[in-house]
Order: structure tokens, then C-alpha cells, then sequence
């Protein structure tokens, strides 16, 4: 029987596996994770961590992605994104702002490469003792790449003016952060080869919600994919293989992404209003002439919060079928992660069809009723 990194590894390769690879790390739902992992809540909230991590070997998963966990104290960032907006009242403050920022030159001068190398191992090898035989790949997103989603911090209707009216000055923006995504991933894949860490990195940054990308996609031709090609390219030098987190209609972009060298998609939302094409994707190549790795992608909106038992396994076993048609390249998961509305009946079939544990047995607590928990 294969290891679990070599099932995963195997699969990202469409090298033949024994079986499809399933992705932990998605729920984040308490009383499913402490009920699995034959905990009560408040044991749980004691050590989520670890709780989730024992929940997930139980249900017998081959990679944890990420880990993202619930959070009880987790509150709205709206004033966050209010504060950071007072700065930015217009396009040319935008504008004026990206103009401003230090040339890649001296982003080159000042990084500290032996930190983030430390770092980078440091944070590996720690995930992958806790994780034990479970492969750990952490959440990169946008530390490997360079960051598109800025309208959070200039407001997006600020952010999108001053990237059409002033593509030339905002294009300063990606060069600079391009400088410190290229330096960083050539840290990470000196370290990889050095230490022998997982040869995959998950990363992406926001560029589209449901209708398409933010901004007229030759906007981003122009100013934007040239850096990303050049911020990935120690990563495909190296053979790691690069997933993009890609939430709304990445369709007007994909051909773009995978020149630039990613090598396949995360959170792919097949059920909104704007479905994603998985068959014209498959149709794609990647810059290694291979087609995209897909990590996904049980609907998180739709399949899992309002289906039936009989719909989650129907969905896992069209994935199934999917996988053994193109020749493997797909790990099984949810289209994103999953909060304590979904019904743990249904989490639990998902890991059942998937060939997980036997979960479905376990005695669960009873669900967290305060608002804040809910948004956790």
C-alpha cells in the first residue's frame, strides 16, 4: 500500500495511485471535529489544533491543507477594511500610493533570505510532526505569489478606477511585490531541495468573483501576469508544483494562470450562478504540458449546507469517475471550507464515499448556538 505523501504525490503527477487522494483540513465545524475526535467542545476549544488533526486522522485523510480552523473570538473585519479605506479616498490616492512604493531594487536589497528560509522549514517540519503520516502542505496564499486583491485596503472601487485609468503607474504595485514573491520562492525552493520538504505549494491571491475578474483581463495582461510568471518561476524551476486557491469565475484568467506556471486549481465553484467549466479546464495544459491538477471540489454553498446524504455521495462518486477518465491529477475536497451550518451527516458522508474512517458512528455534540461561534 502507498504512503500518503506518495499517493499525493503520485496523483499531482498523474503517475498511477491506489486510490484518490482526500484533503483535510476544510471543516470547521466544532462539534463535527470534536465529535470525531471523541472530544467534548470544550476540550476541543482547549486545542482545536490538535483536536482537528486527531478528527482528521481518524477520518483517514492523505493531506491537510492548510488547516483552516474555527475561530471562537472571530468577529466581522468591516472596521479593519474602514480604517485602511480612510486612507484612500480617490483613484489618485490609489495611484499615488502605488507610485510611492520602493522599486524592486530595493525590495531585493533589504529582504532577509535566510529568515524566510527558516522559517519555511520551520513551519514544514513542525506541521509534519503534528500531522504524523498525513502530508502537510500550509496556507500560502499570497505569500507565494504576488498579490492581486487590494481592495480590501483602497476600497474596490477605488482600486479599479486607478487600475484603468492608470495601468502604467499601478503596474509599479506588482513589480514591487513581484520582487519579494520571486525572492521568496526562491528561498522556498532552495529549501525544498536542500531538506527534502514537499515539492507543492498552495497559493493564490482574489482576482474574480462570480461575473469574472475584477478588472478587464487585458488589464491584466499587461500589468500583472508578467510579474506572476517571473514571482512563480523558481517554483516550476524547482518541480514544485504550484495549486492556485481560485474562489469566483477564474474562466477569462485560467489560460492565463497556467502560463504563467500554476499547475492546477483549488475551491473550483461549479454550482453558483457563473458555473465554472471543469471539462474546458481539463482541456488546458499547463506550461509542463500536462493537464491541470484539480483540488475539489464538492460544492461548499450548495451540495454540502442544503443536499441530501444521496447528493454529497453522488457528487463524490462523479469526482471519482472524473479522476479515473482523465488519468488522475484530482484530490478530493469541498469547494471551500465548511462552518458549523452544514449538517454533520452530510460531512460525514463525504468521508465515507471518499474511503475515510468510520465516523459516522460517533456520538456528536450538540451544535455552538452563540452568533459568534457561528461565524467562527
Amino acid at each position: 500500500m502507498m504512503t500518503k505523501r506518495e499517493r499525493v504525490l503520485r496523483t499531482v503527477l498523474f503517475d498511477p495511485a491506489d486510490r484518490m487522494p482526500v484533503i483535510g483540513g476544510f471543516v470547521r465545524h466544532p462539534s463535527f471535529l470534536a465529535g470525531t475526535a471523541d472530544v467534548s467542545l470544550d476540550q476541543f476549544w482547549k486545542s482545536p489544533r490538535q483536536t482537528a488533526i486527531t478528527a482528521f486522522r481518524k477520518l483517514n485523510v492523505d493531506m491537510i491543507l492548510g488547516l483552516i480552523l474555527p475561530d471562537r473570538d472571530s468577529a466581522t473585519c468591516a472596521q479593519f477594511e474602514h480604517r485602511h479605506q480612510e486612507e484612500f479616498r480617490s483613484p489618485e490616492d490609489v495611484r499615488d500610493h502605488a507610485a510611492s512604493l520602493p522599486s524592486p531594487e530595493e525590495v531585493s536589497s533589504s529582504f532577509k533570505t535566510d529568515a524566510i528560509k527558516a522559517e519555511y522549514v520551520r513551519q514544514m517540519i513542525e506541521g509534519q510532526r503534528e500531522c504524523g503520516d498525513i502530508l502537510w502542505v500550509p496556507n500560502s496564499i499570497h505569500r507565494n505569489c504576488v498579490v492581486f486583491d487590494h481592495g480590501a485596503r483602497f476600497g474596490y472601487e477605488n482600486y479599479v478606477m486607478a487600475l484603468t485609468l492608470y495601468p502604467d503607474v499601478m503596474e509599479r504595485l506588482f513589480a514591487h511585490d513581484a520582487e519579494r514573491a520571486f525572492l521568496t520562492n526562491r528561498a522556498v525552493a532552495d529549501v525544498t531541495r536542500e531538506r527534502d520538504l514537499v515539492p507543492l505549494v498552495w497559493t493564490g491571491t482574489d482576482a474574480c468573483d462570480n461575473r469574472g475578474p475584477f478588472v478587464n483581463p487585458g488589464i491584466m495582461e499587461q500589468i500583472y501576469f508578467p510579474h506572476l510568471k517571473r514571482a512563480l518561476s523558481p517554483l516550476r524551476d524547482a518541480g514544485i508544483a504550484i495549486v492556485w486557491h481560485s474562489d469566483g469565475n477564474i474562466a477569462p484568467i485560467s489560460d492565463n494562470l497556467l502560463r504563467a506556471g500554476v499547475d492546477g486549481f483549488q475551491g473550483l465553484q461549479e454550482l453558483i450562478d457563473t458555473r465554472i467549466d471543469i471539462a474546458a479546464l481539463d482541456a488546458m495544459r499547463t506550461e509542463r504540458g500536462r493537464r491541470p491538477v484539480f483540488i475539489g471540489s464538492i460544492s461548499s454553498t450548495v451540495t454540502m449546507p442544503f443536499g441530501s446524504v444521496n447528493d454529497v455521495r453522488a457528487e463524490v462518486k462523479r469526482w471519482q469517475n472524473f479522476a479515473a477518465a482523465r488519468g488522475g491529477g484530482v484530490l478530493l475536497n469541498f469547494s471551500s471550507s465548511l462552518g458549523p451550518e452544514v449538517p454533520i451527516q452530510n460531512i460525514a458522508a463525504f468521508y465515507e464515499a471518499a474511503g475515510g474512517g468510520n465516523q459516522a458512528t460517533q456520538d456528536y455534540p450538540d451544535q455552538l448556538t452563540s452568533s459568534r461561534a457561528q461565524q467562527s
